[in-house]
């Protein structure tokens, strides 16, 4: 699907790390390359490096290379292609999660994109710091392997800083310069691949951080943007780590009483919410040891009340929230098999249970992260949302920026990049209700910007909701092709969560 997760790491830093001075830039230059990606039969694909200057006002210092892919229209009706822009920040999706894959395969582009083609190619660029691009500010070889996976998980909390340490020492030595490493050079790097390509017109399709990308793309070059799509919105007045524990608890709350207006679910799971409590609580005391079926094998993993939380909250994340009162209530009578499913999904996908602490290795992210987030963030009042939070703030108090964004050190970003971005590009807001990564009330924050704009929640959703609700894709597919957003959507998008559909999928669990 479209919204790839964190990415496992392995040592590797060397490789990792071009000499930044060893390749001057010049001008903005696209090469065609050798497409290390499979077509279907019937499919055609493009391939190019972008070659950009690190800093626009050095043009002939340190270059980025970074990878595009045209998915080729099967007749080119539109000559305004579509945009994908990744979310992370940090995602790569020109580049495969383990060593000899397909990404384009993997991530199922061609079947998400074929309507999309019908009449307009589909564009993918990387991002400038992603693996893949160089130079790369992964702090370890981005790909997954079995070597990879085990080295991660016997990092401690002190051999995680010391490589942050050296890592970003590193940068340095090398004159990459990190600050040119930002969203708004992200959404300069969109309008030089556009011009490039010779295009007047062209659209944007954003997920996650990709929405706070082209949200960007729209303050800073409205002239090239015919339509966005902005799916799990991100605004740029909006901080993400602020006021992660209310959203969390909202969601929660939503579930609960979606749970107790369904008569199955109210039958099967009376005491959702409290059973909840008891669990994590008792976690917390006591943590519960499971056996996980992983791609590199059988783990045993330590789930304590973060750990929980952190699945249940995976759940919701991927639109399977309507599971969670099963898993929930089988849990409490010692029957672990649907949160076991779902544990291993989120150990695979983006690792988290079985490090021995939470860690994260991407140096786009913390660039990012650090200088955009973390360094407009009211300390006490964080703390304070925290401590009141409960269990619901157990994710909050167990990121790593506190940690890492002193030791990554990258100035802030100016307040005028906190601005909201104000347009009249036809724009469609897509949000999923149970979205705690970004929750639908920032899409209607972001949309109140927006003079042409349309703001959809799929209820019974989460996170990047076109590729858990055929209805979203649908109708994501026809607003590209008429970007009106007065128009009547194809199907509807407030359905309650299939709660009699989850008690099946559990029912049926071997």
């Amino acid at each position: 699907m479209w919204v790839k997760g964190v990415i496992a790491v392995s040592f590797g830093l060397a490789a990792l790390l071009p000499l930044a001075g060893e390749a001057l830039a010049g001008p903005p230059r696209l090469e065609r390359d050798r497409c290390v990606f499979r077509a279907p039969r019937g499919d055609r694909l493009e391939c190019y490096t972008l070659v950009l200057p690190e800093n626009r006002e050095k043009p002939q210092g340190p270059e980025v290379r970074l990878k595009v892919a045209i998915l080729k229209a099967k007749r080119a009706v539109d000559p305004d292609p579509l945009f994908y822009l990744a979310g992370g920040p940090g995602d790569a999706p020109l580049m495969a999660s383990s060593a000899g894959a397909d990404p384009l395969s993997e991530g199922d582009w061609w079947n998400d994109t074929a309507n999309i083609r019908k009449r307009r190619d589909v564009v993918i660029i990387s991002q400038r710091g992603a693996a893949g691009s160089q130079p790369s500010l992964d702090c370890f070889d981005s790909r997954a392997s079995e070597l990879a996976r085990a080295r991660r998980r016997s990092v401690t909390e002190n051999q995680e800083r010391d490589i942050l340490i050296r890592c970003r020492a590193e940068f340095d030595r090398k004159k990459i310069d990190v600050s040119m490493y930002s969203t708004p050079n992200l959404a300069d790097d969109v309008a030089d691949l556009a011009r490039l390509l010779k295009l007047s017109k062209i659209n944007l399709y954003g997920i996650s951080y990709g929405t706070r990308w082209g949200l960007e793309v729209m303050r800073r070059h409205p002239e090239i943007v015919r339509a966005v799509i902005l799916d799990g919105v991100y605004p740029p007045q909006i901080n993400g780590d602020q006021n992660e524990p209310e959203v969390v608890r909202s969601a929660f709350e939503q579930l609960a009483a979606d749970c107790a207006g369904s008569a199955i679910c109210k039958e099967r799971n009376p005491n959702f919410s409290n059973n909840v409590k008891v669990l994590v609580e008792g976690a917390i005391a006591k943590p519960i040891q499971i056996t996980l079926q992983l791609d590199d094998g059988p783990q045993v993993a330590r789930i304590d009340g973060t750990h929980m939380m952190m699945v249940f909250m995976h759940m919701m994340r991927t639109g399977d929230a309507a599971l969670i009162p099963e898993a929930v209530s089988a849990m409490t009578r010692g029957d672990f098999r649907v949160f076991k499913q779902f544990a291993e999904d989120f150990e695979d996908d983006e690792g988290g249970l079985l490090e021995t602490n939470a860690q994260q290795f991407g140096g786009l992210f913390n660039t990012i992260e650090c200088r955009e987030t973390w360094a407009a963030i009211d300390l006490k009042a964080r703390a304070r949302a925290i401590e009141v939070g409960g269990i619901y703030g157990l994710d909050a108090k167990a990121s790593k920026l506190p940690s890492i964004c002193p030791v990554w050190n990258v100035s802030a970003a100016p307040p005028g990049e906190r601005i909201p971005v104000s347009s009249d590009i036809p724009t469609l807001l897509l949000s999923g209700t149970f979205d705690w990564l970004t929750p639908p009330s920032w899409g209607k924050e972001a949309a109140r910007h927006l003079s042409v704009s349309r703001h959809v929640v799929f209820r019974a959703q989460g996170h990047g909701v076109s590729s858990q609700d055929p209805c979203a894709a649908r109708l994501r597919d026809e607003f590209l092709v008429n970007p009106d957003p007065r128009g009547v959507p194809p199907c509807r998008s407030n359905d309650p969560p299939d709660f009699a559909a989850a008690a099946e999928r559990a029912k049926a669990l071997p």
